[in-house]
């Protein structure tokens, strides 16, 4: 079974990823069902969703303290957000990238390779982080049969 990518087609133009992308966050918001299991969004989902709409691209990416001031999204804590954006990436394939790049960090659409290569990056910086500690933790024997393990998941 092959999952979707948040980027099935780098050989789209970036308009058409755009329109694309746009038309279908547009019916979510809307109510209608999406993704691969065709769910509707929550209420959390649909706020954060909105707060995120237009901020193209790693260099627009839109800070969860500024996130937190906009109406319908005062009440969500910062984890409550980050689940809000794991769920949206997870079950409706929405390709929202985030940047912990300082103050200037934060979520946004991914409409280039270079946006899809921050979020990657990130991810795997925070894989190898935690993998430290579980070396030290447990010693180099356990994090190799993690690894193993993963291997086995993802394939």
């Amino acid at each position: 079974m092959t999952e979707q990518s948040l980027f099935p087609d780098l050989a789209v133009s970036v308009e058409q990823r755009k329109r694309t992308i746009d038309s279908e966050i547009l019916m979510l918001l809307m109510g209608k069902p999406g993704g691969p299991l065709n769910l509707t969004l929550s209420d959390d989902e649909k706020a954060v969703l909105t707060a995120i709409r237009y901020s193209r691209g790693a260099a627009n990416a839109y800070p969860i303290r500024e996130m937190q001031r906009r109406p319908g999204c005062e009440h969500l804590t910062d984890r409550e957000i980050k689940k809000a954006v794991r769920t949206l990436r997870i079950n409706f394939h929405l390709p929202i990238g985030s940047s912990k790049q300082g103050s200037a960090g934060g979520y946004f659409i991914m409409l280039t390779d270079e946006d899809h290569s921050v979020l990657r990056n990130q991810v795997l910086d925070q894989v190898r982080a935690e993998l430290e500690v579980l070396k030290s933790v447990d010693g180099p024997r356990a994090a190799l049969e993690l690894l193993g393990q993963l291997q086995l998941e993802v394939c």
